[in-house]
């Protein structure tokens, strides 16, 4: 019987361009840990959206993280 839990891998969940094509590194992202199934995913966002938009691997439960002029620094959070 196999484990049903898998190991993430960073979840980019919006890029379609051609890897010729692809930002450079220096794309905005977050880490955020679900802890509904103790995995860490790294959420990356488009330069012209103001949220991130993120789902556990696993069990598919999402998370929206905004973001305002008037937030914090924080780059990890925690889902629970």
């Amino acid at each position: 019987m196999r484990n049903p839990r898998m190991v993430a891998e960073p979840l980019d969940t919006y890029d379609t361009l051609p890897p010729e094509k692809t930002p450079g590194r220096n794309r905005p992202y977050i880490g955020i840990l679900f802890e509904c199934c103790g995995v860490y995913v790294r959420v990356y966002r488009r330069p012209d959206q103001t949220y991130y938009l993120g789902r556990c691997p696993n069990c598919l439960r999402s998370v929206r993280v905004r973001v305002a002029p008037d937030g914090i620094n924080a780059r990890l959070f925690r889902a629970s």
